[in-house]
């Protein structure tokens, strides 16, 4: 956020305290005293470790984002519970080709299924009954030859759901129920609690073929699996203007509450947009304000009902924290500088831990990737 940075004097390079106790007033912004409070990860072919910078972290080979490993989506847990059983887990992030972390606050655990995550592209993580449920495809660009363990069968799983009690995922939807063949690819999606948008795609003789529809389950998520018909869902074909409607970003007139007390600070003449998780567990709405400024970056964020958070993580490590139904002025500071051509990118909050996702990358390839730790007490204070 290289042109935002010099109107915000409250934030530094690195973590900042928000407590009262700590709070200098230089004209209309607040300085805060800076504390160091965080941990760095990198993943490893057999999971993740801890790191003492991206920088070093172990060199890998670039590949395209589709079939690196990376985190592709992370959140809070919203309704964490189902049947009255409460779940171990608060947080959740999607390690693309390698399986899944669970944040219990400070505590990480790592789970991994071949069978689901070696063969194909992991994304766009939702919530239901407080399950992490998330979506599988596969770039046909750069997977032109199948190989016979490959997933790719009439079974293919398309939704996919974590159970944390049971420590096993469980296809739920697959690409056959959705009336789909093995040339079939679901390239994104939008769920409001409800119906789902599709959008699918195929290659052939002239180019690629694409095709949208909605479609909606005539029994709860949770009760779904992949040996039940077509008759157990509703199916109605729609426009691309369609998905496009549901799944574009917003005007930020249109922005939750939350979201615009949060980023209150920031001057109307930037530009940005924010990838927003409510308290739904739907998909991400993506709010944009178009300001006067050409540059435009992105953040991602989103409510943590659990830890009564709310936060919003942007690419340079430019980070506002609030209290949940506190009116409270949002406390900003930044995260450690990456190097060139590293970002920061998804977020989730557990208990008093903020994760945040790292990668390096150039264009459509990624590299090294991880995530960062950081103790909210320390910034609170």
């Amino acid at each position: 956020m290289k042109k935002i940075l010099p109107v915000f004097a409250t934030v530094c390079s690195l973590f900042v305290s928000c407590s009262k106790n700590n709070v200098k007033k230089s004209g209309s912004f607040n300085e805060f005293e800076t504390v160091k409070s965080h941990v760095w990860y990198a993943f490893n072919d057999n999971g993740f470790e801890k790191i003492d910078l991206p920088q070093n972290a172990k060199a890998v080979v670039e590949k395209p984002w589709t079939e690196t490993v990376r985190i592709s989506s992370a959140g809070s847990v919203v309704h964490g519970d189902r049947n009255g059983s409460k779940y171990p887990y608060d947080a959740y992030a999607l390690v693309n080709k390698r399986g899944l972390l669970a944040f219990s606050g400070s505590k990480i655990d790592f789970y991994r299924d071949d069978s689901i995550f070696i063969n194909d592209t992991v994304d766009s993580m939702v919530f239901s009954g407080g399950m992490p449920v998330f979506y599988l495809f596969r770039s046909t660009f750069f997977n032109e030859n199948i190989d016979a363990h490959s997933s790719l069968h009439q079974s293919r799983p398309f939704l996919v759901e974590f159970n944390p009690s049971s420590k096993v995922f469980y296809p739920l939807v697959s690409y056959s129920n959705l009336k789909l063949g093995d040339d079939d690819q679901i390239s994104g999606f939008f769920w409001n609690g409800d119906v789902w948008a599709c959008a699918s795609k195929k290659l052939n003789g002239s180019g690629v073929e694409f095709s949208f529809f909605d479609w909606k389950p005539l029994v709860d998520l949770a009760d779904l699996n992949p040996a039940m018909g077509e008759e157990t869902f509703l199916f109605n074909s729609i426009t691309e203007d369609d998905y496009k409607k549901k799944n574009m970003p917003k005007l930020w007139d249109s922005a939750p509450e939350e979201l615009k007390k949060l980023l209150a600070s920031i001057p109307d003449e930037y530009s940005f947009y924010v990838s927003w998780r409510d308290l739904s567990g739907t998909s991400p709405v993506s709010y944009c304000q178009m300001g006067a400024s050409d540059f435009m970056l992105n953040a991602h964020g989103g409510v943590s009902p659990e830890s009564s958070y709310s936060v919003a993580v942007f690419s340079d490590g430019t980070t506002y924290l609030k209290k949940l139904n506190e009116d409270k002025v949002s406390c900003a500071f930044r995260l450690p500088l990456l190097p060139s051509g590293f970002t920061y990118g998804e977020e989730a909050i557990s208990g008093n831990t903020l994760y945040v996702a790292w990668e390096e990358g150039s264009f459509f390839k990624t590299g090294r990737a991880g995530f960062i730790a950081v103790d909210l007490k320390a910034v609170f204070n």
